[in-house]
């Protein structure tokens, strides 16, 4: 498809506003790099006629929804510039749904797919704190240091047109691993592409269903009301360092339940069936008619399994991603039965397949065990242990149990401080779980200096990690850091106004309304440092962009680095020096 890529810089010190603040450049990449700047209306003239000059059916951007678009819009109509960009010459159109905690806004271009890349990163890289573009480059291994916009404005303009340049490859660079597999999502729900980025993984599995439910006349249902149920089954031997550590794949589990079981939302307690008692769960299964989930999941694992025989003869990279987009909709069957906004909601089915998921698990670490084996960790989609032939038992398992279970990795050393929070190293790389430095609201001062600190000590490298450990406290404590290296993220999860109990996040977002004139909306994620004063941390919250590094509480900083580096450094049963600070 004839693709453009885009992204627009306006001329303003700290927060863009289209109302009043020019744009400064344009970058685009149809054919190669163009970049229009010069006087703001040819800008907007030149970019808009390249746009319709071009003609491409599909538009990739990041943020362009919440961005690019409207202040593209505002800013023409100054000019009296219209944004008709559809195919036949349609104005863009402008809307929004809430998602997740944000309002995920969307650009309608007649004619032309528009996709968003920020509204991708939001629905399928869970784990990242902000979503922004330098996390979502990070995790497809693509280099990019994102600049704040305050930031950003302290460079020349030639720096300033190079950074907006390689932010367009960036996006181009992005789009390119990853719109495969999101359109292989789409061939297999056969949903628009740009429909499916911006719904919910239940709501892609819910039009597969409702489809096949509709086929066999099976009318919506909802069995099982809305009480809580316990869910996956987590368990940790001590915190501690392991060697050798092999980490089994369970997430192939729950489909493989589903199909074994016949669990379907029609099968469960419908009156009649078999009964089945597991793990304090009571049910009825029908057996005498085939579930359509199971049915739904088995047509797609046979057709993973024949792609991926294809791909043992050879790589292909959109094979690849075909594999990969059925393996994440058979997964999330088992959420559909259990999730409240589901046309066929069964939440017996949900709490059934839970409850045999803790069964095989457990007898999967008697297994482990019996074959010499040492369980480490236990967790809902996943059992790690050391020692044991490992093949011999995964051949084991699969043959005692409907499971499919596959070796994820294998670490060469891994290190536990509690559950849900570990991390392996893996031919070099290390593979992180509830870690400070994969969260928001930690400076990015710690978080790198952690994750530093981890890879060496996870690699042996101990003094290495006791240098840096002090190399990164006396940037802090010298002031030697960039103001925004200080930054804790926080989501405004409602209206500033509305909140009961004031937060660091609605604090900023007041002090930015009283002093700048500017409203932050629902989902907002708020850049924010502690500056020195009275009272608690939450009342001398303030906006990044607003503050000077002289202002900072350096003791509240020195604290919590402090705080997270000996965590850090006591699950490894090493000293950070030969004594505590």
């Amino acid at each position: 498809m004839r693709t453009l890529y885009f992204k627009i810089l306006p001329k303003a010190k700290l927060f863009p506003d289209p109302k009043k603040d020019e744009i400064e450049m344009i970058a685009a990449y149809g054919d190669r790099l163009k970049i229009f700047e010069g006087e703001e209306r040819s800008i907007i003239e030149n970019f808009v006629r390249y746009f319709r000059e071009y003609d491409p059916e599909r538009v990739i951007g990041f943020k362009q929804d919440y961005e690019d678009f409207p202040y593209l819009k505002e800013r023409g109509e100054k000019y009296g510039i219209g944004m008709s960009l559809g195919k036949n010459g349609e104005e863009i159109k402008l809307s929004g749904k809430y998602f997740r905690g944000i309002i995920l806004k969307r650009t309608k271009i007649e004619g032309r797919e528009n996709i968003d890349l920020f509204a991708i990163a939001w629905r399928d890289f869970a784990r990242l704190p902000t979503k922004e573009i330098d996390e979502l480059a990070d995790a497809l291994n693509i280099k990019f240091e994102r600049i704040p916009q305050f930031k950003l404005m302290e460079r020349s303009k030639d720096e300033r047109k190079k950074y907006l340049g390689n932010y367009v490859n960036v996006i181009k660079r992005i789009a390119e691993e990853i719109i495969p597999f999101e359109e292989s999502i789409s061939e297999l729900c056969q949903v628009p592409l740009e429909e499916q980025i911006r719904m919910t993984v239940g709501e892609l599995v819910d039009i597969i269903v409702v489809r096949e439910m509709k086929k066999r006349g099976i009318e919506k249902m909802s069995v099982g009301g809305q009480k809580w149920y316990e869910g996956g089954y987590v368990w940790l031997k001590s915190p501690g360092v392991y060697e050798k550590v092999v980490y089994l794949d369970f997430q192939s589990m729950y489909p493989n339940i589903i199909r074994a079981w016949n669990i379907s939302p029609e099968t469960v307690d419908m009156n009649d069936g078999e009964e089945v008692e597991v793990e304090g769960e009571k049910h009825r299964i029908r057996k005498e008619i085939k579930g359509v989930i199971p049915s739904i999941i088995e047509n797609f694992l046979e057709r993973r399994l024949r792609i991926k025989d294809k791909l043992r003869e050879k790589y292909d990279k959109r094979l690849d991603a075909q594999q990969k987009a059925i393996k994440v909709i058979t997964n999330a069957m088992y959420g559909y039965m259990g999730w409240s906004g589901a046309t066929y909601y069964n939440r017996n089915a949900a709490r059934l397949i839970a409850a045999l998921a803790r069964y095989y698990i457990k007898e999967v670490r008697k297994i482990i065990e019996n074959l010499g084996g040492e369980v480490i960790y236990i967790d809902t989609d996943g059992i790690q242990f050391v020692g044991g032939e490992v093949n011999k038992i995964v051949e084991v398992i699969n043959k005692r149990f409907p499971l499919n279970i596959e070796i994820e990795r294998i670490a060469d050393k891994a290190v536990y401080w509690a559950k849900k929070k570990y991390a392996h190293l893996v031919n070099g790389k290390v593979e992180a779980v509830g870690l400070e430095y994969i969260r928001k609201d930690y400076p990015p001062i710690i978080k790198r200096a952690q994750k530093e600190i981890v890879e060496y000590l996870l690699k042996g490298e101990v003094n290495k990690a006791r240098e840096t450990r002090i190399k990164y406290r006396n940037k802090i404590k010298e002031r030697n850091v960039e103001i925004d290296e200080l930054a804790i993220v926080e989501q405004l999860t409602k209206k500033p106004e509305e909140y009961e109990k004031i937060t660091k996040a609605s604090m900023v977002a007041k002090i930015l309304k009283e002093r700048m004139g500017i409203e932050l909306h629902r989902g907002t994620y708020v850049y924010l440092v502690i500056v020195k004063g009275s009272g608690g941390p939450t009342y001398r919250a303030r906006p990044v962009e607003l503050t000077k590094i002289d202002e900072v509480d350096l003791d509240y900083y020195l604290k919590m680095y402090d705080d997270t580096i000996k965590r850090t450094f006591e699950a490894f049963n090493v000293s950070i020096t030969k004594q505590w600070f």
